[in-house]
């Protein structure tokens, strides 16, 4: 048991690495003096790079092995959403005649998907938080556990996916990254404290 609580201990570890937080990729803003074809290759590049992030993101998830079933389907849900939706939008941006319908798709590539910002935590530190909570229930059977330390431990992470999972994309930077902040304190938080039950 003390083998398998470590394993998934330092399994947790590096997923809170990754977790913490990603600079989003540059938006595309095509300058005045930019073709109108480099703005749209510009902004398809991106997206590219958007999918990209999103196919890892699936692979991450299918290697999680204490992802809640439910936290997991709504995971899929959105990156197959958002993968859905970018795919339309870099078909909009290829037809696109104008260099402000450029900018406008490259605003809406950021703002209503944010995958950089917003949907790489979400599949992170709920695999993090899952998988602490899968410690706690471990840690419960190890001889002389801190059955109190466990509670406030499990009690601490207690919705915090749920509430991670139902903040939205959106044109506040600044205010999802509030939203995320206190999560993923917590989950490292939890960590620390697990480690040290361990």
């Amino acid at each position: 048991m003390l083998r398998t609580t470590a394993a998934l201990l330092a399994a947790l570890a590096v997923t809170l690495v990754a977790a913490a937080p990603a600079s989003a990729a540059p938006s595309a803003r095509p300058s005045a003096g930019a073709g109108l074809d480099a703005a749209k290759r510009a902004v398809a590049d991106r997206i590219d790079k958007r999918l990209e992030a999103l196919d890892r993101f699936t692979a991450t998830i299918g290697k999680a092995k204490h992802l809640d079933a439910g936290h997991r389907d709504t995971l899929t849900k959105l990156i197959t959403d958002s993968r859905s939706g970018l795919t339309a939008l870099k078909t909009k941006v290829a037809g696109e005649t104008t260099a402000a319908a450029v900018k406008a798709d490259a605003q809406s590539m950021v703002d209503d998907y944010r995958v950089f910002m917003l949907t790489g935590p979400k599949v992170r530190l709920s695999i993090a938080i899952d998988t602490e909570l899968a410690a706690v229930e471990l840690l419960r059977n190890k001889p002389g556990a801190d059955q109190a330390k466990l509670d406030a431990v499990a009690q601490s992470l207690a919705g915090k996916v749920d509430a991670l999972l139902a903040i939205q994309p959106g044109p506040d930077g600044a205010a999802i990254r509030n939203s995320v902040q206190p999560i993923r304190a917590a989950a490292k938080s939890a960590r620390t404290t697990l480690k040290s039950l361990r």
